[in-house]
């Protein structure tokens, strides 16, 4: 697993300014070898949504010699210095951001002041505007240099006003301000660029080929739902979003009432909307074709994330090298499910970062669908801030452990923070203790192999894409709890019981996969292999293809044992193996989960297949409000059904030396729709539980002490004799 840390780097005491990343130390590098991180996110190279010149000289500029002496460079030198320690940087695309500066220019042209105006010089502005115009500093290459043929939009017209063109627009024809990211106080404007526009996706392709160049390893897609979030504020209703409601509009088999009748060549959504009175601050769920118009957007993202996943494999290629695409999923929402199989790292912000949430990571493994799944707090809502300051008062060590551990367990990677986001309103970064950062780096890097990410369960949770979408959608997520226009209650929407279901699992113990139905529109395919598992879970699965509802069927015709929770869309036939049940609490009672414990409602457990056998991994949040250190637990019992007679345990706690543990194992049966092997239950009894324990149970009774974490991956499908 990769082991990542969240390398904004931004100062102490100091707001988070986007997006041009602070310089870069080499005296950095020796801090994040001594974190034990592979992978460097939000890292290098963010300041093409300023100007492509801005980003050259992040990454190729000279570096004054009072500089030199304390080890700064410019980034592409940090990539270099980074790769040479075995880690790799992520150059950052910000794809929702279009930034404008209050800046101040000498009389021959060079910058004084830009963001952190001081009255010297002549005042000016400097961002994408003043680039297309060619009114930037001196040392600025022409736009002429990037662009020969200049850049001419999607209407034919040769592009004038960069920064007006590329903006998302509301139902007003205003532009729209990525407000997370905009400092108040500060002359400076952020307009919510889109993707949809092929002007910007233009513009994005030369920050991607810049970044190419310079080295970076890794190219992170930021904000890759853009402009479909636009909704929160009310938009987007651009010239190219409409044509792409158009578009869509015109693949459709029947259409709605509203569309009977209409030139589809002609028709404007925008203009629709305004002639029956709606306006800015409405909100869009209030709007007529709403889900239509939603679902066009739904459609884009995915089809102009994949243009540009395909853009950076292909130039790097044209450059002799080979790089990862890396994409920001946020909260793991629905709509990114088609945008997964373009990746090679799936990252999350989480919405909200919270204390005890195994769940999450269990959802987002499963939708990550073997790809590593990289993790960062999200400073707004959560614990994240609080924690800050608890730690910074040398409380809260052992919560800031857990925040850790709790995603190896779970088979994801929490990145650990070197100066990380703490929004716009917090004139402070993200720090914590080396002590503590370090400790946690070396314990991961430690039990590397026994975090595969590869679950091994029985039960599974079925995710429905689209059953889950429309939820999503009308969450309070798009109206941002009130602040850009007022929540609709929508009682007529079918019910959701999969995040509720996912939480009473995990807070019973009961260890369980994800696996995805995706929206066949969107992603089409063949539904996943179900056949390894014993017990699958349908929690309101109303939206179910045909061929999804026949892979359910099969697996009952097989003998599997399905729990259905509230409404199911299929059309399978009532067997003695299907229970139909109307809450979560009796979903679980169902649930025949692998580990035995005493435990209760403070832990969490998951089993990861390993290259030797299978790693249980258990946490234990009882947590001391007052100062944040867990209560241990003494001679904890746990015993846990596997696929194998185990002939040996061995125990992993951070803080410890690797022991041996003592087992008992009894005969069972692992069962499976496809398979009955010789298993059996294992018991061990670790002796002393603090935060953060993992057990590993071997089918041969020898521990090799450089095994290979990547050979778990191929146990998928163990086949044993059938009893």
């Amino acid at each position: 697993m990769e082991r990542a840390v969240y390398f904004d780097a931004w100062f102490p005491r100091d707001h988070c300014s986007h997006p041009s990343l602070p310089p870069r130390r080499l005296a950095m590098v020796d801090d994040l070898a001594q974190m034990r991180g592979t992978v460097l996110v939000w890292a290098a190279l963010g300041g093409g949504s300023v100007a492509l010149p801005y980003l050259e000289e992040e990454a190729f500029g000279a570096v004054p010699a009072r500089f030199r002496q304390y080890g700064f460079v410019n980034d592409s030198e940090f990539i270099a210095a980074a790769r040479e320690r075995g880690i790799d940087t992520a150059g950052i695309v910000f794809e929702a951001q279009a930034w404008e500066f209050a800046a101040e220019l000498s009389e021959e042209g060079d910058v004084l002041a830009i963001n952190q105006t001081r009255g010297v010089g002549r005042p000016v502005y400097l961002g994408l505007r003043e680039f297309g115009r060619d009114q930037g500093p001196a040392n600025w290459r022409p736009f002429r240099h990037y662009f020969p043929s200049g850049l001419v939009n999607s209407r034919g017209q040769v592009v004038e006003d960069l920064w007006e063109e590329v903006a998302s627009r509301d139902l007003a024809g205003q532009p729209l301000h990525a407000h997370w990211v905009e400092l108040s106080g500060r002359d400076q404007a952020c307009y919510f660029a889109d993707r949809n526009n092929p002007v910007w996706r233009e513009y994005l392709k030369a920050i991607i080929r810049i970044q190419v160049d310079a080295g970076a390893g890794i190219i992170q897609l930021d904000e890759t739902d853009s402009p479909m979030t636009a909704f929160r504020y009310g938009g987007c209703f651009c010239y190219d979003c409409m044509n792409e409601f158009r578009i869509y509009a015109k693949t459709l088999l029947s259409l709605p009432p509203e569309l009977e009748g209409m030139d589809l060549d002609s028709f404007n959504y925008a203009a629709y909307l305004r002639d029956q009175g709606y306006g800015p601050g409405d909100n869009p769920q209030s709007f007529p074709l709403y889900e239509l118009y939603a679902r066009s957007q739904q459609a884009a993202i995915a089809k102009y994330f994949k243009e540009m996943t395909h853009y950076i494999r292909e130039y790097a290629a044209g450059q002799g090298r080979q790089v990862r695409v890396a994409g920001n999923f946020y909260d793991c929402a629905p709509y990114y499910d088609p945008m997964v199989d373009q990746v090679d790292l799936a990252v999350t912000e989480m919405r909200e970062t919270g204390y005890q949430q195994p769940w999450y990571f269990r959802h987002g493994v499963g939708l990550a669908r073997g790809k590593p799944l990289i993790a960062v707090e999200n400073p707004y809502g959560g614990l994240t801030g609080t924690l800050h300051e608890r730690l910074a008062c040398g409380k809260d060590w052992d919560r800031f452990r857990l925040t850790v551990f709790e995603a190896a367990a779970m088979g994801a990677n929490m990145a650990l923070p070197y100066g990380s986001w703490l929004g716009t309103e917090v004139a402070d970064s993200y720090w914590v203790h080396p002590a503590l950062v370090n400790e946690c780096g070396r314990f991961l890097e430690e039990i590397d192999r026994l975090i595969t990410g590869v679950g091994c369960h029985r039960t599974a949770v079925v995710y429905s894409v689209a059953s889950m979408m429309r939820q999503t959608l009308d969450s309070d997520q798009f109206s941002d709890r009130g602040r850009f226009f007022a929540p609709l209650e929508r009682p007529e929407l079918p019910p959701a019981s999969y995040w509720p279901l996912l939480m009473e699992l995990s807070r019973k113990s009961k260890s369980f996969d994800v696996v995805v139905f995706p929206d066949e529109e969107l992603r089409p395919g063949p539904p996943p292999d179900l056949a390894r598992y014993q017990t699958l879970v349908l929690p309101d699965v109303w939206a179910v293809s045909p061929a999804q509802d026949r892979a359910v069927s099969t697996f009952a015709a097989n003998g599997g044992q399905l729990v259905v929770v509230g409404n199911y869309g299929g059309d399978w036939r009532p067997l003695d193996n299907v229970w139909q049940v109307q809450t979560v609490a009796d979903a679980a009672a169902l649930v025949s989960g692998e580990v035995q414990t005493e435990l209760g409602p403070l832990a969490a457990v998951n089993l990861q297949e390993t290259d030797q056998g299978v790693a249980l991994h258990v946490l234990n949040y009882d947590v001391c409000p007052a100062d944040g250190r867990v209560r241990p637990r003494e001679e904890v019992e746990l015993s846990v059904a596997l696929p194998f007679m185990a002939k040996a345990a061995r125990l992993y706690r951070p803080g410890h030396s690797p022991r041996g543990l003592d087992v008992s194992v009894s005969r069972g049966t692992w069962g499976g729709v496809h398979r009955n092997v010789r298993g059996g239950v294992a018991t061990v009894t670790v002796p002393h539980l603090e935060t953060y324990a993992v057990i590993e149970f071997l089918e041969t009774g020898e521990f090799s002490p450089a095994g290979n974490a990547r050979a778990g991956h191929q146990k998928s499908n163990r086949e044993g004799d059938s009893l």
